[in-house]
């Protein structure tokens, strides 16, 4: 009898022993909302959820950081991870895999189908391959057109297009894009065939997976995707270990996306990384906001004005793209009313969304409905873009005031819209419309209080700001998608959060009943057994 006791006792000491060789150490977004990484290691092997950006406007850190120097962290223990899981497509979570890659990663890349071909437009689009250190080439002529006008960007290479110059400058150490900008005092811009070239190769390592479907990694370890509803292909990862579940939640959606619905809700776990960029309690926003963006644009264009709309360029642009076809289709906006989309990369993922609208899926078998980009409605309209539409530059914005202009990036500090911000603030007959998040401190933050912009300029344009368009689910969705957890024991560590919002978020989910909550740190493991 003694031994029985004695082997149970030993088996219960055991079993603790082995979940708590599994652990996940955040290297991002913790603390912070942008450069979302983690490392789950279990006794064997080590995965990464996410390899992305760190924002500038999020750079400072308790160490004093600057974004430039967090992004070029990629530790030896993420490089010889065995595979990465990435949650969706945006770069604050996949920018930078080009890197990681360059410095050695081989492991396999899962992710939906959308998120693969939405991350790889994105680095064809000449994003996530500055941060690496190369020794670059250039052509001589350009560069010196560029000092003589002193305007002007500079294309750079890293490819074999050096035999399509006649006479090329080299750096002669592997320098970064940007360093190597500083010396040589000239904005140059990445080649777009050597970014094609390399995001081929970062294909090769894509293994596309359906949502709701297990993939079985080892005997005792599973993943599985579900709809995290955010963006087209958005996905949260649960991972079973030893039958304990460890749940990501990447970025959940607002509920409020005429492209993706709600998020499906999770699963019972034992651990959740949940994001909490917002800690308020409500939007304070439903379906029905979509209205007050639809009357405020046809009274600025029955004025006369100009609407312009600088908007993320990655699936905030096509959401507003898409109001406007349906308020076309519903004769609210007229199709002769010239609508301009002006950002490469917005109108690179735009395309994307647009194949993919066309193929009118029929949803009859769940294994169609797990690839589907959209809701169905959007494939029986079979495009998201309205009639009349330009996906193009053009040169002279004021000559044709009755229009409506879209442009990159939202919070009108790079990108086209920066260059837009003195010409369009300056004018009396412009209507702002911004609908996304911007920083209180950016130009259109400054906008947005009445303030002048960075430059000290005093705008004369009237301004107005839409949540309805928000990607990011409110604290009611959090508790939604927390609705099947036993809120007395599942541990929760807040990600993708400021740390000012983390503390808020911990203290909301403790006031609805949630026991185990902390804040994720940075660098600190969380182990799966304790």
């Amino acid at each position: 009898m003694k031994k029985i006791v004695s082997a149970i006792f030993s088996l219960f000491l055991f079993i603790p022993a082995v979940f708590a060789d599994v652990s996940v150490t955040p290297y991002g977004a913790a603390s912070t909302v942008s450069g979302s990484c983690f490392l789950l290691e279990t006794e064997n092997s080590k995965f990464l959820i996410d390899c992305g950006l760190f924002m500038p406007e999020e750079g400072s850190s308790a160490g004093g950081e600057t974004a430039k120097l967090k992004n070029l962290q990629i530790q030896n223990e993420l490089i010889g991870a065995e595979a990465l899981f990435l949650t969706h497509a945006h770069l604050d979570h996949s920018g930078r895999i080009p890197l990681l890659i360059h410095r050695g990663f081989k492991g396999k890349i899962y992710s939906t189908q959308a998120t693969k071909k939405l991350a790889l437009t994105l680095f064809k689009e000449r994003n996530g391959f500055d941060l690496i250190e190369r020794k670059w080439f250039w052509s001589k002529s350009q560069r010196e057109k560029a000092r003589y006008t002193n305007n002007g960007k500079v294309v750079v290479h890293w490819t074999d297009c050096k035999k399509n110059i006649k006479s090329a400058e080299y750096s002669d150490t592997e320098i970064s894009l940007k360093d190597l900008e500083e010396r040589e005092t000239v904005e140059f811009l990445l080649c777009k065939n050597c970014c094609k070239e390399e995001t081929e190769k970062i294909e090769r390592q894509f293994v596309t997976v359906k949502y709701d479907r297990d993939i079985k990694i080892s005997d005792n370890f599973t993943v599985k995707l579900i709809n995290a509803g955010h963006v087209p292909g958005s996905a949260c990862f649960v991972f079973t270990i030893d039958n304990k579940k460890v749940l990501f939640s990447g970025d959940l959606g607002s509920g409020y996306s005429r492209f993706n619905g709600e998020f499906d809700i999770p699963e019972k776990v034992d651990l959740i990384f949940m994001e909490a960029t917002y800690a308020e309690c409500r939007h304070k926003v439903d379906m029905e906001q979509y209205e007050l963006f639809r009357n405020d644009l046809k009274e600025a264009l029955a004025a006369g004005k100009t609407v312009w709309i600088p908007a993320l360029s990655f699936n905030r642009t096509q959401k507003v793209l898409y109001e406007l076809k349906l308020m076309q289709d519903d004769g609210s906006l007229s199709k002769k009313i010239p609508v301009y989309s002006i950002s490469p990369c917005a109108n690179a993922i735009t395309a994307l969304y647009q194949k993919e609208a066309a193929k009118r899926k029929e949803k009859s078998e769940k294994s169609v409905i797990s690839s589907c980009w959209f809701l169905d409605g959007v494939y029986k309209k079979g495009s998201v873009l309205p009639e009349n539409v330009k996906l193009q530059t053009i040169g002279n914005y004021s000559s044709d005031s009755n229009m409506i202009l879209i442009s990159s990036s939202g919070d009108m500090d790079k990108g086209r819209s920066e260059h837009l911000v003195p010409k369009m603030s300056a004018r009396k007959d412009v209507f702002i419309m911004i609908v996304n998040y911007v920083s209180p401190e950016s130009n259109a933050g400054l906008l947005l209080q009445n303030k002048k912009t960075r430059s000290g300029t005093k705008s004369f344009a009237e301004i107005k700001k839409y949540d309805v368009f928000s990607d990011h689910a409110d604290f009611e969705m959090l508790q939604k998608w927390l609705s099947n957890q036993d809120k007395n024991n599942v541990k929760i560590y807040i990600i993708h959060s400021n740390e000012k919002n983390m503390q808020n978020m911990i203290k909301l989910l403790k006031s609805k009943g949630c026991k185990r909550v902390n804040g994720a740190k940075a660098g600190e493991p969380v182990k799966l057994g304790l």
